[in-house]
């Protein structure tokens, strides 16, 4: 038997004689139940406690212990009954509030839980472990900035406590507030943290701020720690990519989709780095995987799209936005894309057509909410106006120009380029000379600054016929990648 084992023994059995000798000694009692459970003799501890009580059936301090004995055995309706009670006995009984709330998370009441947390803080300010547990609800709850304040105030009691450094690190992460969340990461590691998280936290922290260097350390240590995750293989491949090493960003992206083939955010990365290597067919095929995985992704729409617009396949980027506009309707940027591609494609019926949709929905939108991105809606006049300038009526045209200038004075700059790559000299002309205002006149000259001398018109192109259409098949033949066991 092990010295200390021994001297509770000697304690126990002195607590026994005195307690036969004080039968209603309450505070006697405790500490023999305390004793009791410090040796692992759960029975006698319960029996002690159940004495206590049929002395004195608001003794506080037993319901806690007893709420504490059950609560350990997995009895989870007579541990919250019992601290239940002592805290209705004694409201101000900070640590019944804080196993109660442990409790309550247990059997995924957060609400609950959030209230008792807050009640063990208010009456035991000085307890750490209330101030974590209060810190660790409210992120639960999205409340991050209260969160803070309470892993702030655990390192004002505990200045090592590294649980602290680790969720303020990852708190200022997610802020954005990065040189203090390196700050205590950095500091977390001085003291000796060996948790994967504070690397990858830092990882992210300097890749924000721009550090290439010190993000793939971070990284690298974060999957030397964890081999397995994914989430770390594709933050590092992303630190490869931005720091000119995309052979290396391709490869963990391949082998973080041999762990996890249907992660949809590697798959996407992958996508992209493929796409810089030249390769684009198969980053194509990966952004085509990516919508297989989630149809209502939208930036593997974008990029499968601008991947067959870089190589002149508009009728590829038109056809993948219009997969996109039948999986979205609700979205307005596919309508945007689809007016803009069909423009660029001589398809001057089809472009109006996207557009007037566009508006409508627009219209609708802004009569729910009462407001106005005025931003996008000068982009959607500017190019209706392009259309219709296409279409040879001048007037309207430069109107709808004229429309996109009163919604924003900075519409010309902030569709540049679309001005610079799409429109042509001709149409300005067309524009200055259908303009019948001193507005419309202005508009016209912002965007004919901005127009490449080398633009060349559109030939408009003659819709298909309906047989035609339907016969068409058309489409990039997708091979498909099976999952791996």
């Amino acid at each position: 038997m092990e010295p200390n084992e021994r001297a509770i023994d000697e304690i126990i059995a002195n607590l026994e004689r005195e307690v036969a000798k004080r039968p209603r000694d309450i505070p006697l009692r405790l500490q023999l139940a305390l004793s009791y459970m410090k040796k692992g003799r759960r029975e006698d501890a319960k029996k002690t406690i159940d004495e206590i009580l049929a002395i004195d059936r608001r003794s506080v301090e037993a319901l806690y212990y007893k709420g504490i004995l059950f609560a350990d055995e997995g009895d989870l309706d007579t541990a919250q009954e019992s601290f239940e009670k002592a805290v209705q006995l004694n409201p101000k009984h900070g640590p019944a509030h804080y196993f109660l709330a442990k409790l309550l998370v247990l059997r995924g009441n957060i609400q609950g839980a959030l209230k008792e947390a807050e009640a063990a803080v208010a009456h035991s300010p000085g307890n750490v472990m209330a101030h974590a547990q209060l810190g660790e609800l409210y992120i639960a709850v999205g409340r991050p900035s209260d969160s803070e304040k309470q892993w702030q105030r655990v390192l004002e009691l505990e200045p090592s406590n590294l649980q602290a450094l680790h969720n303020l690190g990852a708190i200022y992460t997610d802020m954005r507030r990065y040189q203090e969340a390196i700050s205590h990461l950095t500091r977390a590691l001085r003291l000796g943290s060996e948790n994967p998280g504070v690397h990858f936290n830092l990882g992210l922290c300097y890749l924000a701020t721009g550090e290439g260097a010190k993000a793939v350390d971070a990284l690298e240590k974060a999957h030397e720690l964890e081999p397995e995750n994914v989430s770390t293989m594709n933050t590092l491949g992303e630190a490869y990519a931005t720091s000119g090493e995309i052979d290396k960003a391709v490869e963990i992206w391949r082998k973080a989709l041999e762990k996890e083939p249907n992660s949809l955010y590697v798959t996407y990365n992958l996508g992209l780095g493929l796409l810089q290597k030249g390769e684009t067919e198969e980053a194509k095929a990966m952004w085509q995987k990516c919508i297989q995985i989630d149809p209502t992704y939208l930036p593997a729409y974008k990029n499968y799209a601008a991947a067959c617009s870089m190589a002149g396949d508009l009728d590829g980027a038109i056809q993948k936005w219009v997969e996109a506009s039948r999986m979205m309707p609700a979205l307005h940027e596919p309508y945007l894309a689809l007016g803009d591609l069909y423009f660029r494609n001589g398809q001057y019926d089809e472009a109006e057509d996207s557009v007037l949709k566009l508006i409508e929905r627009l219209d609708a939108a802004e009569d729910q909410s009462g407001g106005v991105d005025k931003e996008f809606r000068a982009s959607v006049e500017l190019l209706y106006g392009s259309i219709l300038l296409a279409k040879g009526h001048a007037g309207k045209g430069v109107e709808h120009w004229r429309r996109a200038m009163e919604l924003d004075p900075n519409f010309a700059l902030s569709n540049a380029t679309f001005i610079g790559k799409t429109l042509w000299r001709e149409l300005v002309e067309a524009a200055q000379n259908g303009a019948k205002t001193e507005d419309q006149r202005k508009a016209a000259r912002l965007v004919g600054s901005l127009v490449s001398e080398d633009a060349l018109p559109r030939p408009m192109r003659s819709p298909e016929p309906e047989k035609e259409k339907a016969e068409k098949k058309g489409g990039f033949p997708w091979f498909s990648r099976g999952k791996k066991k």
